[in-house]
């Protein structure tokens, strides 16, 4: 701020300079002004001194509506500054012919008008991650919001009507095109702070802000894509390939899919969640912990997921918005395929008996010893595997023997199945849980076996090729002091 001051007080002395000059010099108004915007220096520092004009304006805006920047709106400020300032000259090659102060002076005031788009949607975001926000903020943001959009609407209204009075493609195309772009920007913005203060105004208990939300930003990026769409093709058919235009078009369409294919993807899901996902029982809820991990409330009432997880209805509704996969164990909420879904029950099936039958053949040479038939690295690993999938029905891989690594699937905790109390399940998956643990341990007592013999052997063999060295070396000495005596 000091330095804008510092700047606009040099730029000012400037301007005094060269106007008292320009009139103390011609001696009549006229003369003074054609001189003014005929010589190259008095034009400079006038266009420099609008430029500072610009600037003081926007400090203002954003002093009266938003007061002091926060370090993530400087942030996002800077790295959205340059990226623009770069598709602006790219824009200004394509309409070269009416390049004039005009056009300088529009092309600066749409930068500044766009970061105080920037700042607007920041602060936005701000405000509703934030718990306590003052009424003051509140009026502040909403007013800035409706400040942008009459702002958007002028300057569209005059480049629009400017069109319509030439009837001919021009720059005024370009000015146009962003500020419609900007405007809907602004009300999908508006509109979702308003979505913001009616969640507020019923204590966060409305369940269908997120799906409102979701629809509102489909259809924000309809309009864009469809805006995107157009412009390029106008522009295309009277100037030529707009290279300003490929990255945003590219980007809004690459938006505009993933919204389809979330939304493809949530209908699919949300469409039977009463058939889909059960209800939880009472008794599921006193066994488990009844706290709902997306909203951190109490559970009466509760849906459970295929790995067991559950949550309110609504809070996996709007989960569902965003993800496909579970919020405690990111396992897929829906099944896959029924051909594929029935060929991997089957090899979780097999890989569960043939676990059982490794764990079995496991315990049986543990007990018998180690020193009767020791095992390999490898097979220690891979009869660890078997019995821990027998207990917990799934498999591990081991890429390497410093890496455990967990395959895709649900996340499926040891069960007892059958009948008695619940006490003796309990016991029963202790000791299930005991005796995997004890596996683990024994096959890893054996690896570290394993790895000590290696390191025995080496030493020896070490020992023995350093004496065989030696000896070498003093049958040599004698022999050569045989042959000199």
């Amino acid at each position: 701020m000091m330095r804008l001051q510092t700047y606009a007080g040099v730029s000012l002395f400037a301007t005094l300079a060269i106007i008292y000059h320009a009139f103390s010099s011609r001696g009549q108004f006229y003369p003074a002004t054609v001189y003014l915007s005929t010589s190259k220096i008095s034009l400079v520092i006038l266009l420099n001194m609008g430029l500072v004009i610009m600037c003081s304006l926007w400090q203002l805006t954003k002093r009266v509506f938003l007061g002091s920047l926060r370090e993530a709106e400087v942030e996002r400020l800077n790295e959205q500054s340059w990226r623009e300032v770069m598709e602006i000259l790219f824009a200004i090659t394509i309409f070269r012919q009416d390049f004039s102060v005009s056009f300088l002076a529009m092309v600066t005031a749409l930068l500044l008008i766009k970061a105080l788009h920037w700042l607007a949607q920041k602060r936005v975001e701000y405000i509703e991650t934030t718990p306590s926000v003052t009424m003051l903020s509140h009026i502040r943001i909403v007013s800035f919001l409706g400040f942008l959009l009459l702002v958007d609407s002028l300057f569209f209204y005059s480049s629009v009507k400017y069109l319509i009075q030439t009837r001919q493609a021009s720059v005024s195309l370009f000015f146009s095109f962003e500020y419609m772009i900007l405007a809907t920007t602004t009300v999908s913005t508006f509109v979702k702070y308003m979505f913001y203060l009616s969640d507020l105004l019923m204590e966060g208990q409305w369940d269908k802000k997120a799906v409102y939300t979701f629809y509102l930003e489909l259809v924000r990026d309809l309009i864009h894509l469809s805006m995107y769409m157009c412009f390029f093709l106008v522009i295309f058919m009277n100037y030529g390939v707009p290279l300003h235009l490929i990255r945003e078009l590219y980007e809004t369409f690459r938006n505009f899919k993933v919204r389809i294919s979330d939304y493809i993807r949530y209908r699919k899901i949300t469409s039977n969640m009463n058939e889909r996902f059960p209800d939880v029982t009472p008794e599921e809820l006193d066994e488990s912990d009844a706290t709902c991990i997306i909203c951190r409330e109490e559970m009466t009432t509760a849906k459970k997921l295929l790995c067991g997880h559950m949550f309110h209805v609504h809070c996996l509704r709007s989960w569902l918005e965003r993800q496909h996969t579970c919020p405690t164990c990111r396992a897929l909420v829906l099944p896959p395929d029924s051909g594929t879904r029935g060929h991997g029950d089957q090899s979780r099936s097999g890989a569960s008996q043939q676990g059982a039958s490794t764990a079995v053949a496991s315990q049986s040479s543990t007990g018998n010893g180690a020193a009767d038939n020791p095992l390999s690295p490898q097979e220690a690993r891979l009869r660890a595997a078997a019995a821990a999938a027998s207990i917990y029905e799934k498999s591990f891989v081991y890429p390497s023997t410093n890496a455990l690594t967990w395959s895709t699937g649900y996340a499926v905790q040891p069960q007892v199945y059958g009948s008695g109390s619940e006490s003796s399940k309990k016991g029963t998956q202790v000791e299930a849980q005991r005796k995997l643990i004890q596996i683990q341990i024994e096959a890893l007592q054996k690896q570290l076996q394993l790895l000590d013999d290696l390191k025995s052997e080496d030493s020896t063999n070490n020992l023995k090729s350093s004496v065989a060295t030696d000896f070498k070396g003093k049958e040599v000495i004698s022999s050569s002091s045989t042959i000199s005596d």
